[in-house]
């Protein structure tokens, strides 16, 4: 392979990297908006009527996905190998961490109780978005990540309806947090409305 051959390759993948970083912040967004809608539910559980807390919890899961399906029409699939390898790359780990949000807790109950199950889950997302942006370079996915892997770690000796209080809004601060700044830094950066 010349170096010009190598150099076309390195730009097709830089090109690949950049075009999964738009739609991962925009398809992104919308699932972080859908599911800071359930931690928003299970955190205000152990203080509301629970019609309340899921009707807050359901109203702002489907405007959540309506936003995901909407916005992922604005980001087009990239094509070529190298974008085809980051989709696999993303899906793979997307599954996984959906796998394990849903074993891990299971798991960890049978385990060590119930009081580890939600910090469990948050750790997994936080996991996930910190691989996301170190993948794509996705902008604030990262440092959310981060800040839920955190507060699992700082939950775990706190129990009870305080813990769920406080992991619930916690978490569903970061991510809408997360998805508001991701989609303000593509508004600005690349003129979308």
């Amino acid at each position: 392979m010349s170096a010009r051959q190598a150099d076309d390759g390195r730009i097709l993948a830089a090109g690949a990297r950049a075009a999964w970083r738009s739609r991962a912040v925009l398809v992104g967004g919308g699932f972080q908006v859908a599911f800071g809608a359930l931690w928003i539910a299970r955190g205000l559980a152990p203080f509301a009527p629970v019609t309340v807390a899921a009707g807050v919890g359901g109203v702002a899961l489907i405007a959540g996905l309506t936003a995901a399906v909407l916005l992922r029409r604005r980001a087009p699939r990239p094509r070529g190998p190298a974008a085809r390898t980051i989709e696999r790359r993303l899906t793979g780990a997307t599954i996984l961490q959906l796998v394990a949000s849903f074993a891990l807790p299971i798991a960890i109950s049978a385990l060590a109780g119930p009081r580890l199950v939600l910090p469990s889950i948050v750790v997994t997302i936080g996991i996930l978005l910190v691989w996301v942006h170190r993948e794509v370079d996705t902008p604030y996915q990262g440092t959310a990540g981060w800040m839920l892997i955190g507060l699992a770690v700082l939950s775990v000796p706190v129990g009870g309806s305080t813990q769920t209080i406080v992991v619930g809004l916690s978490a569903a601060t970061v991510l809408l947090g997360c998805a508001g700044a991701g989609l303000s830094w593509l508004r600005l950066g690349r003129g979308l409305a």
